[in-house]
């Protein structure tokens, strides 16, 4: 089975810098023509679900692939982003002066820390990874699915499938509207066959917690 894990496109936070999780916001300007391309570059691959998270800007995305291959979009919620508790809307300047000891620890063993008033990595890396084996429940072997998500729950299901540690997550990076292709074989056979790729989308410089 084939499965392509979109990164949702770019909103007005993404652009100017903000710390977004669990805020519901739409995609911008710039998000939408993201969205658009990532969507025609994938018109001639035969596609047999469409997921998405319950977020508004990930659905908004998913829409553009369910116009071209004429698919509902079905909410997977685990797939939702890392809500990021009092850091959300926050600059990452701001989060540097107002939370520096959080983030000292977070630059070094994000994994098991706790966001302030959010939620751990570990635990969104588990939530996204059985939303994704639910997903992939529901189809045959043979098929392929769209999985519209965020930030932290493809990088958390990126370092589950390579047997990279959470800490190190870093070593992988998703721009907004990529798309990481996975294969799935059946059991525990998974291989992650490309990471971030945005070829066909607007770059977007983005800065990364």
């Amino acid at each position: 089975m084939q499965i392509f894990l979109v990164r949702h496109g770019a909103t007005d936070w993404n652009l100017q810098g903000r710390c977004q999780g669990a805020t519901d916001l739409d995609l911008n300007e710039v998000g939408v023509r993201q969205a658009e391309e990532i969507a025609s570059s994938l018109t001639n691959a035969t596609i047999h679900g469409i997921y998405s998270s319950n977020l508004k800007r990930a659905q908004q995305t998913a829409q553009f692939f369910s116009l071209h291959h004429q698919l509902p979009v079905l909410i997977e919620t685990d797939v939702r982003e890392l809500d990021h508790g009092e850091l959300e809307g926050l600059t990452f300047a701001e989060i540097k002066e107002n939370y520096s000891q959080f983030i000292q620890k977070w630059r070094t063993e994000p994994a098991e820390i706790q966001v302030p008033g959010g939620e751990r990595l570990v635990d969104v890396a588990r939530r996204a990874w059985s939303g994704l084996n639910r997903i992939v429940q529901r189809h045959a072997a043979e098929e392929a699915v769209v999985v519209v998500s965020h930030n932290f729950p493809i990088l958390g299901i990126i370092c589950r499938i390579t047997g990279t540690h959470l800490n190190n997550y870093r070593a992988f990076h998703v721009d907004p509207c990529s798309v990481t292709r996975l294969s799935h074989r059946g059991g525990d056979h998974w291989e992650v066959t490309s990471i971030n790729n945005q070829e066909y989308t607007a770059e977007t410089p983005l800065q990364r917690l």
